[in-house]
């Protein structure tokens, strides 16, 4: 059977139980939606996860960690207050009392810092010749001007985000609750753990406002294209049930979310639209001079075979990066596969039913 024969059988189908067609695809959101919860809980913050975990360097790093809890991240502890600087009793006692609190969470395995060096017995007026003896020790953890120094916390985290997370709570949360040992400092969390948590949540942030940009573009663009904002928000359904699908799907399938593959809802959008256009205007050129349902039959046996083509192979084009060796590339490649397939799937059982009520609306008012 030809795909011109195979697209008149659907549209006689889609014509005859339009509503049938309408509730598939309600009761099958429906269905996948839980699966998008998933998703929001497999996501993975590690920038070191796009990395493939079985190269020689990142096996030796996860050795490394597991050995000697390499990873580090850094207080930085600035003085606020221009009258004094580092070189201050209260200074040492306020990090002696930091670091004794941070040691004793179970994912942190040693604090260093200049309070480790400097004896808190001595006045102040001694501080300055014992920084002066300590100079080779201490020199690393300070800078020029004795405005601020470093704590080094050594963690146990490895890559897990939500060790890292933890931690880093747990830092500002004794940091607040040592407020009153605090001689007017401030105190800053750096490293690349905590670089790698920042980065994301500004990944994130970008992310929503991309899609929202992204979708608010596309409505714009197909609002004048159409003249019409019925007609306009025809194409955007396909796009939003490929995208309900599309998440649903790999968040079932158990797809972890990384960076790399954020992009994929803003390209699913970008590439979506395209057969929607190509529909909504190709019917309602055909129905200036036909009927509607000598319209729909006309445009999806034009448009199918085309369809079919552009689809198939933009998907071979995302499939072809599993053959590479990045882990999220190869998600990224799966999840924009299965976008455009449920995209194609919107655009012929789904879209051809809701241009025909849309239509059949139009002429009763």
């Amino acid at each position: 059977m030809s795909l011109e024969k195979v697209s008149e059988f659907i549209v006689n189908l889609q014509i005859k139980n339009p509503k049938k067609f309408i509730w598939f695809f309600v009761v099958l959101n429906l269905l996948l939606i839980p699966g998008i919860f998933n998703l929001v809980n497999n996501v993975e913050p590690s920038l070191e996860k796009v990395l493939p975990q079985n190269i020689d360097e990142i096996k030796t790093l996860n050795y490394m960690r597991s050995e000697f809890s390499s990873d580090v991240l850094y207080l930085v502890v600035s003085t606020e207050n221009p009258l004094y600087d580092i070189r201050d009793l209260s200074y040492l006692n306020y990090l002696n009392v930091l670091s004794s609190k941070l040691e004793l969470h179970e994912n942190i395995v040693s604090v260093m810092g200049i309070n480790d060096f400097i004896s808190l017995d001595l006045s102040n007026e001694k501080l300055d010749l014992a920084f002066e003896k300590k100079k080779d020790y201490v020199s690393d953890l300070i800078n020029s001007d004795y405005s601020f120094s470093v704590l080094m916390v050594r963690t146990n985290t490895g890559s897990n985000s939500g060790l890292i997370d933890e931690v880093i709570g747990a830092i500002n949360y004794e940091v607040e609750l040592l407020e009153e040992f605090n001689p007017g400092t401030k105190v800053y969390v750096t490293g690349f753990s905590a670089i790698d948590k920042k980065t994301f949540s500004v990944i994130m942030s970008d992310f929503l406002v991309i899609t929202f940009i992204s979708m608010a573009a596309i409505m714009v663009i197909v609002y004048f294209a159409f003249g019409s904002f019925g007609k306009g928000m025809l194409p955007m359904i396909v796009v939003m049930n490929a995208l309900v699908m599309t998440m649903g799907i790999v968040g079932y399938l158990g797809f972890t979310i990384t960076v790399v593959s954020m992009v994929s809802a803003a390209m699913i959008m970008g590439l979506g639209i395209d057969f929607g256009i190509h529909q909504v205007y190709s019917y309602f050129e055909e129905r200036k001079k036909k009927s509607k349902k000598d319209s729909l039959r006309i445009v999806m046996k034009e448009l199918l075979r085309a369809m079919l083509g552009a689809s198939l192979t933009t998907m071979a084009g995302f499939l072809a990066l599993l053959f590479g060796v990045l882990p999220a590339m190869k998600t990224l490649g799966m999840i924009l596969a299965i976008g455009i397939f449920t995209t194609l799937i919107g655009a012929i059982f789904l879209l051809p039913v809701i241009i025909y009520l849309y239509d059949s609306e139009k002429l009763k008012k």
